[in-house]
């Protein structure tokens, strides 16, 4: 595995923390669907004909769609669960955290930018500690390729 495959697989990280997470929201929305009681109407009485079938509709729709995701999300988190593994690998703490940093704990589903990791890593984002980042990105990448050619040979 390259530097470049490394960084690939550690930047898919957060598109598929993201279709895991959009996706399993979207099903708690038709499970809710699925478990809306019947409407009432003003006078309390039910209406039970066309809830009862929307109920089903619903009801069918959220199995229909957990069946198809259910393999997606298992894979996902697999990966994901991999991809932890690999950093975890790592002896150094302060490699491991840059990557986390910069890889698996952001906020939005982008990159961390160099200077937001300095200033978590180190307490400031002067250019010197943006490279100092950099730096040790690299060695990470590097360590990771070392433990994963380790793995493979043995």
């Amino acid at each position: 595995m390259t530097d470049q495959d490394i960084k690939q697989r550690l930047s898919r990280y957060l598109a598929l923390r993201a279709e895991t997470e959009n996706r399993l929201e979207r099903l708690a929305r038709l499970k809710n669907a699925a478990e809306i009681p019947a409407m009432r109407t003003g006078d309390g009485s039910q209406h039970i004909g066309s809830s009862g079938e929307r109920m089903a509709r619903a009801v069918e729709a959220y199995m229909e769609y957990e069946e198809q995701i259910r393999p997606q999300i298992e894979a996902n988190q697999r990966e994901m669960a991999a991809i932890c593994a690999m950093v975890e690998a790592l002896q150094d703490p302060m490699e491991r955290e840059v990557l986390r940093l910069r890889y698996l704990d952001s906020d939005t589903f982008r990159l961390s930018g160099w200077k937001s990791v300095a200033k978590k890593l180190y307490g400031g984002d002067d250019e010197s500690l943006v490279r100092s980042c950099m730096r040790l990105h690299k060695k990470a990448i590097s360590n990771i390729q070392s433990v994963q050619n380790d793995a493979f040979c043995h």
